[in-house]
């Protein structure tokens, strides 16, 4: 049984343990989350293992999600895993009527994340960034695509 490059990606419905009255008390607003797994298949086309995820926090009231965590294994990097989590990631949060995706980058990431079209807004500390993308620009742009010049 050895393994080829085939990865298929899943999305996964998060219960982190806390009922959402909590979060109402302490962040006046109501959390949920998602996650989507990269997995790796064997040559059977079963999962034989995780590679990577991505963690995405809904905040539905401010029409937003937010990437909590993105991983893939060292071993995996630089083969468009992260990418295709990301993309996945964008598709579930303009189906949930999201305008944007944010995150914090550490300033080595920050070429990745505006390869995907991610924008900075700010700092949190020396070496983290504030980084967003709209969605509903991109919306605007496949809306457009349409019409003929």
């Amino acid at each position: 049984m050895k393994n080829f490059w085939l990865i298929t990606v899943a999305m996964l419905e998060l219960d982190i343990g806390y009922p959402n009255y909590i979060y109402d008390k302490i962040f006046n607003e109501e959390k949920s989350y998602i996650a989507y797994v990269a997995s790796l298949l064997n040559d059977e086309g079963f999962e034989s293992r995780i590679v990577g995820y991505i963690m995405l926090e809904l905040n539905k009231e401010e029409s937003y999600t937010f990437i909590q965590g993105l991983f893939v294994e060292e071993d995996y990097r630089k083969r468009g895993i992260a990418k295709r989590l990301i993309n996945e990631a964008e598709e579930y949060s303009k189906s949930i009527a999201c305008q944007c995706m944010k995150a914090e980058a550490r300033d080595y990431l920050l070429k990745f994340y505006r390869n995907l079209g991610f924008g900075i807004n700010g700092m949190k500390n020396s070496s983290t960034y504030y980084i967003s993308k709209n969605l509903e620009r991109d919306k605007q742009i496949e809306e457009d695509d349409e019409l003929e010049l």
